[in-house]
């Protein structure tokens, strides 16, 4: 009897996929999950505490600048981090919810994604110096939008070591 082989999971009956390093994933999606929601700031629970004294902005203090006018509120309350970085992590988390389907999409040599992830620290660096400069001036929207860019090409860039396709006969 082989007692090593082990059951096909969901991903690899439905989707044709090989889920590797089950454990780091499950840490990657609960942390980046649990990063938003901090992020989110104190009225996510409705408490709209002063900013600053709160735990989510000590959380993120030497991670963002948190300027009221660069940042989102939710329930009147801003966020504990500024637009840039809301769309830096909420776009990790929904590329890692996304990391199976993204895995089914052909077979890109790394090089590929990471030329991307270097594109969007570019499109925002020009970003920054920009608006530092006064060439233009960006939005929150703007500003959430390259966060985003950023945040889904760091998953794009993770999702191989998560899932591979099968080789499967046609």
């Amino acid at each position: 009897m082989n007692f090593s082989a082990r059951s096909p999971n969901i991903f690899e009956m439905n989707l044709g996929l090989e889920f590797e390093n089950r454990a780091l994933y499950t840490i990657v999606f609960i942390g980046s999950f649990f990063l938003v929601i901090i992020a989110l700031g104190p009225g996510l629970f409705g408490n709209p505490s002063i900013p600053y004294v709160s735990f989510q902005f000590e959380a993120f203090h030497f991670l963002c600048h948190q300027d009221p006018l660069r940042s989102f509120t939710l329930n009147n309350s801003q966020m504990a981090v500024c637009a840039r970085c809301i769309g830096i992590y909420s776009a990790f988390f929904t590329g890692v919810i996304l990391m199976p389907f993204l895995g089914l999409i052909k077979k890109v040599k790394f090089r590929y994604y990471f030329r991307f992830l270097i594109g969007t620290i570019i499109l925002n660096f020009i970003d920054v110096l920009g608006n530092q400069f006064e060439f233009w001036t960006n939005t929150n929207g703007s500003r959430f939008l390259l966060g985003s860019l950023f945040g889904l090409s760091s998953a794009i860039l993770l999702s191989n070591e998560f899932f591979k396709k099968l080789n499967t006969e046609d």
